[in-house]
């Protein structure tokens, strides 16, 4: 089980108390606020393998460890969402991506990730896009 997978099932068991101890207003509300968390946390998952992967191809660089992604809530009826992403090639270069995500696959498929990306390596940008994955 990925640290992904443990984070929301924590919050999926943590909302179904708290809706059982709240009134239906308040289940409403805590139902909103997992579909953000799940969907938040579907996204950093996804951005995690699928830039490391796009970095690593354009780069022409081993990256074998995961990067650290964190992906911000979007605003308010607004479903874009801030990206940014850090780690290492093999060798020690830096790499970053920054963006914003406007959609991603189904969970089932997790083979996209599209916004606008812009992913560099030692500083230098090797990638432009505004889809990330083999479903591009």
């Amino acid at each position: 089980m990925t640290k992904h997978t443990r984070l929301l099932a924590c919050a999926l068991a943590a909302s179904v108390l708290a809706a059982a101890a709240a009134g239906c207003g308040a289940a409403r509300e805590i139902k909103k606020g997992t579909e953000q968390g799940f969907e938040q946390g579907k996204r950093e998952g996804m951005i995690e393998v699928l830039a490391k992967e796009a970095l690593a191809a354009k780069a022409n660089a081993a990256i074998s460890k995961d990067l650290e992604c964190t992906v911000g809530q979007a605003a308010e009826g607004a479903t874009a969402t801030p990206v940014s992403c850090t780690g290492a090639t093999d060798d020690g270069r830096p790499v970053t991506l920054k963006g914003t995500i406007t959609e991603s696959a189904e969970l089932k498929k997790a083979d996209f990730v599209r916004g606008t990306f812009t992913g560099t390596v030692a500083g230098k940008t090797v990638l432009r896009t505004s889809c990330i994955g083999p479903a591009c």
